[in-house]
């Protein structure tokens, strides 16, 4: 009976650590005139399929920065993009907390701040730019 439960709880203790750390984020959608909550969503697949990467990363908050800070950064997301022409900016802000012990570039069980700045042009998908502190 004991081998059974034993190997129950390792593989509860593997589940919990294997988990993807950012399923239970708030969204703050804020107002927008220019972008829809589908808009929006999709931005935010981009942005969470990156953070997934972040290994021990847990994400808490990710937030829109609203109308003026889109269209204020329009130009800066047109100097980043080699590609394509980009006609529209969004910008996130994100709260994350760092692995607990830390590691790489982290510092252990910190909480960072940091903004996302995505763009699209005529293909109509979003693409991630840049990252980092605010």
């Amino acid at each position: 009976m004991r081998k059974p439960f034993l190997v129950f709880l390792t593989l509860l203790m593997l589940w919990g650590m294997c988990s993807c750390a950012s399923d239970d984020v708030s969204i703050d959608y804020g107002e927008s005139a220019v972008y829809s909550k589908s808009d929006m969503d999709a931005a935010i697949k981009v942005i969470r399929k990156t953070f997934d990467t972040f290994d021990g990363c847990t994400l808490y908050s990710l937030s829109y920065a609203g109308d003026e800070a889109a269209e204020k950064n329009l130009s800066y997301c047109q100097s980043l993009s080699e590609n394509q022409q980009m006609t529209q900016c969004i910008v996130f802000d994100s709260v994350f907390r760092s692995p607990r012990n830390g590691g790489g570039a982290w510092m252990a069980n910190a909480e960072y701040t940091w903004t996302w700045y995505l763009a699209r042009g005529t293909t109509g998908n979003w693409v991630l730019l840049t990252y980092g502190y605010a």
